[in-house]
């Protein structure tokens, strides 16, 4: 009797042991994908998972935290920093870095794409544009698979950066001028090393290097002594990473300054210049030296920085953006929406800097139809045109 109570206990919890067994495998793998879904920062479906033993895991707070460092500022520096002229290259303007770092992507090598969210990888080789349909057809399908090449469980495919990442806040001048001063405030720390400037860009803009340093020393940095070099430089979107790089704010650009003549060299003579020159080329005769290389010195030595060309073609600072026309006086009828195109880093200095880019009324225009200021420009051509190293050796020449 005692036997046949053993094995109706054996038979009824037998069952119940397995069934118990299989629900212990089956929480273990539930929580064990919960936990790889929180490690992948993927999205899931509704607030709240169940697992089969009816226990809720609350995944907000986790997935909160690491999508929002995905999306911010200096994780979207971070993958832009992994681009590479080298690595993504002859790209059209919709697959510039600071796109494709929008939405999650990092340069890992050439050509080649990865996620920092889901891991995912997307090819960004495009075909030669000598047949226009096929090539149009890859640049399209590579574009939306910015977007759909992701996990679907991705946070940066449903939630990317914002948009504002990508611009130069044109809208915002209280943030615009305290980052035209930082720039400007480490640009003169090396003042000394700073490049000789190309203006002649910047002088068909109608941009006076002297009448911006002498409003940023009255109106925006009253308590620094800036340069003329470093306030251009930062009104183009110039700062320093180092003691001798220059490193664009918004595409990235990084140039080394012993490509450049410094400022500080400038003051050299003309003849003396010349003479050093001579004795140079002398030299390099004596001791064996390939002319191509000292030519090829000489030309570095003397090149001039434009901070303008020296951006990326797509960077937000040399791009024309639309400028909305000023809101007419009260009392008047508003005209019909007007938009003017302009680059951006001349937007933002009219922001920054009210009245220095007009040409009509205010400090630039003074400035510029002054006669003692017009009388020193004459007299500056004069002078450059007298000590020209080729008039100097014509000079010299015998008749």
């Amino acid at each position: 009797m005692a036997a046949t109570s053993t094995t109706n206990d054996t038979q009824t919890h037998t069952p119940e042991k397995v069934k118990n067994l299989l629900s212990s495998f089956l929480a273990s793998s539930e929580q064990t994908r919960t936990e790889a879904i929180t490690r992948g920062n993927a999205s899931v479906q509704g607030e709240k998972t169940f697992p089969s033993d009816g226990t809720a895991y609350d995944l907000r707070p986790r997935l909160a935290c690491s999508t929002s460092v995905l999306r911010s500022y200096d994780s979207y520096l971070q993958r832009l920093d992994t681009f590479s002229s080298l690595t993504w290259f002859n790209k059209p303007a919709e697959l510039n870095p600071l796109i494709c770092a929008r939405y999650g992507w990092e340069n890992i090598d050439t050509d080649m794409l990865q996620c920092v969210g889901c891991k995912a990888f997307l090819c960004g080789q495009l075909p030669v544009k000598t047949n226009p349909e096929v090539y149009e057809e890859s640049l399209s399908k590579l574009k939306k698979n910015l977007l759909a090449a992701h996990d679907k469980f991705c946070a940066l495919a449903v939630n990317p950066c914002p948009e504002s990442f990508c611009r130069v806040p044109l809208h915002d001048p209280t943030n615009l001028t305290a980052e035209y001063t930082e720039r400007a405030s480490k640009l003169s720390q090396i003042q000394e090393r700073l490049p000789v400037i190309d203006y002649t860009r910047l002088h068909e803009l109608e941009y006076d290097e002297g009448q911006g340093a002498a409003y940023c020393k009255k109106h925006l940095m009253p308590d620094s002594d800036v340069s003329p070099q470093a306030v251009t430089l930062a009104f183009t979107g110039w700062t320093t990473s180092s003691q001798n790089v220059l490193v664009c704010c918004m595409c990235r650009r990084q140039v080394g300054l012993w490509n450049y003549a410094q400022e500080s060299s400038r003051g050299l003579a003309p003849d003396s210049t010349t003479k050093e020159s001579s004795d140079e080329d002398e030299e390099s005769k004596e001791s064996g030296e390939p002319e191509a290389k000292k030519r090829k010195m000489k030309v570095s030595i003397k090149q001039k920085f434009d901070p303008i060309e020296e951006h990326w073609h797509w960077c937000p600072w040399v791009t024309e953006t639309e400028v909305p026309c000023s809101s007419p006086p009260s009392g008047q009828q508003a005209a019909p929406a007007q938009r003017q195109k302009s680059l951006a880093f001349i937007t933002a200095i009219k922001v920054t800097a009210p009245g220095l880019m007009d040409n009509n009324t205010g400090l630039a225009h003074a400035m510029k139809t002054s006669p003692m200021v017009e009388g020193l420009r004459c007299f500056r051509r004069v002078m450059k045109s007298w000590s020209s190293p080729k008039l100097l050796s014509a000079g010299n020449s015998p008749t």
